[in-house]
Order: C-alpha cells, then structure tokens, then sequence
C-alpha cells in the first residue's frame, strides 16, 4: 500500500526557507521578521528584522557588513543551549564550516529537524580554523547540497595546502607574484594558518578584516598583511579583478571545490573547498539516523538520489511539489 505523502517540514517562502507552521526562516532572503544565519560567508546585505546566529558570525558581520548589522536585533545564540523562541525550541551545535557557522536543531510538538545547512569536511579534510563539526541524530535532517553530485570528492585539507605551498615556490623562484584566489572567509583564514608565517600573505580587505576577527576569537594566524603592504604572495576574493591591481608579472592559483571541473583562467587550480563534499554529506546523512533527509540548492536532487539508493527516504526541496515518495 503506498504511504500518504507528508509535508516536507521545511517549505520554500517569499522570504527564503522557512520551518513549516513556524515564523522561522533558515536561509533568509529580504527582510523576514525572524530568521537564522547559520554563518557570515556569503551574508545577504539585508537581514531580518530579527536574527539568531553565534556570537563569532555576529563579530564576523560587524567586521564585513555593519551598516546591515545595525539595522537588526542580533540575538546571539551559544553553542549547545536550548532556548525558546516563538513556538520552537532553537539549539545550535557547530557545523565545521567557517568560524561560528552553526547548525540549528529545530524541537516543537511532533518536530525535531536539524538544518545542518553548510556542513564542514570531515577527518581530514576538516578546517583548522573553525569549530568541529558536531554529529547530531535527528528524526529529520535538512542538508545544503553544494558538493551534492559524486564527482566532488576532495583530497586531504594539508595534501592541497602542500601544493598550494609548492605553487608559491615555484612562482616566486620564477621572478613572478603569486596570486591566490579563494574566499576571503574560510578559504583565506585556512591558508594563512597552514602557512604560519612561513610566508607573508597581502589581503585584500574583506579577508583581512575577517582574519582580525579570527585572531580576536582566539584562532592563532600569523603572517598577514594589507593587500598595499610587502609581502610574499597576494590572496583575493574571486569577485575581485586582478587588472585593477597592478602586480605586475604574476602566476594565479584558485582554490575552490570547482577546481575538480577545470578553471581556465588560472595558471593552477587546487580542489580546497570550506564545504563538505559528496561522500561526507551521505556520511552524515546515514550517521544521522534521520527517518527523512531534505537536500536544499547546488546538486539537490543528485544528492536525494543517491541517499535513496541506500534505502534512505530522500526529498529534493526545491522541487518536493513533483517528486513521488520512493517507490511510487
């Protein structure tokens, strides 16, 4: 006999991602009364009226964004206390995936969801320079998709990094300035990290700010500069034109999980994502022990797919108006 259908618990709304029958929106878009910002990578420049997120993504946001900071009611959560908001109960747990990112375990009368949202790598690939990524078990698990098709499997974090160090070797015995291209939060702090003075890094503005705020929250980094004083090696954001900066004769290096799909544009390119790939995204779908798993964005429905190849009941969110429930 076929299962009636049931809800997805998250549903896709004006705002964003909202929790079903709630006021709480998990990937917020415009400005929704309430809303939870698992990190500040990437932060819309309009927050909701009022936000949960962990006190390092608020000090990242004063850092990056602070005129839209100013115009919402920051409620700071910690990592592990439970507290009452509206009709939930909210826990957060770090996700491993920036400094403060966060995962929010969602509880209510017949509810008990964890949006993981933007989940760290795991083992070896996880990040020095965030918060371990907690495993938590849940009825319902809600996963962003990023690195959600099987192609993206990334190597061991130091094995990229020890090539990155190499390309930096290999350029500047070259007579040519390396440029690394990589995200100013995550990706930037990593590679100042694994680098630990050995060689002096120029910022561009928006990493060295962000890397100010980690070193305040107790992650060491050394070996860092503004983007306009000396130093070995430059590292911007992708958003960032390189004409505009007048290095002279330079090698590019990108690091980015889009790396595994060739960019032609660099000299070199190295898979360093700050996001969980394929293999660990189902790793912590199975450990999770949820009855359902929702994937969310990026290769959504790859991801479905292959969880339910392993007997696990999956739904792509963005499309759950179409899908049938597996085996119907």
């Amino acid at each position: 006999m076929a299962r009636r259908f049931q809800a997805p618990e998250v549903e896709r709304a004006a705002n964003g991602l909202r929790v079903r029958g709630h006021g709480l929106y998990l990937e917020p878009r415009g400005r929704p009364p309430l809303g939870f910002l698992a990190h500040a990578r990437g932060a819309p420049g309009v927050l909701p009226e009022r936000m949960v997120a962990t006190a390092a993504t608020i000090r990242l946001l004063e850092a990056a964004q602070p005129r839209a900071l100013r115009r919402t009611a920051a409620l700071p959560a910690a990592y592990g206390q439970t507290f009452a908001l509206g009709s939930l109960r909210l826990t957060v747990h770090p996700a491993g995936h920036v400094l403060g990112s966060a995962q929010v375990r969602c509880e209510a009368d017949g509810l008990d969801l964890v949006y993981a949202g933007d989940i760290g790598g795991l083992g070896r690939r996880a990040p020095a320079t965030a918060e371990p990524l907690e495993h938590l078990r849940c009825q319902t698990l809600a996963l962003r998709a990023i690195y959600g098709h099987p192609r993206y499997t990334f190597p061991p974090r130091e094995e990229v990094l020890e090539r990155l160090e190499q390309f930096l070797d290999a350029s500047l015995r070259a007579g040519k300035t390396p440029v690394i291209v990589g995200a100013a939060l995550g990706v930037a702090q990593e590679v100042v990290h694994y680098l630990a003075g050995r060689r002096t890094l120029r910022l561009h503005a928006t990493a060295f700010r962000a890397c100010q705020v980690y070193a305040a929250q107790g992650v060491s980094l050394r070996g860092f500069v503004r983007l306009e004083d000396e130093g070995d090696a430059i590292l911007v954001p992708p958003t960032v034109r390189l004409g505009r900066l007048r290095v002279g004769p330079h090698r590019i290096c990108v690091l980015s999980g889009r790396a595994l799909d060739g960019i032609s544009a660099a000299d070199e390119s190295l898979p360093l994502p700050d996001h969980a790939g394929f293999d660990e995204l189902v790793a912590y779908a199975r450990s999770s022990g949820a009855r359902r798993i929702l994937t969310i964005d990026g290769y959504a429905e790859d991801l479905a797919q292959s969880l339910r190849s392993l007997g696990l009941e999956a739904t792509a969110i963005r499309e759950h108006h179409q899908l049938r429930l597996p085996g119907l």
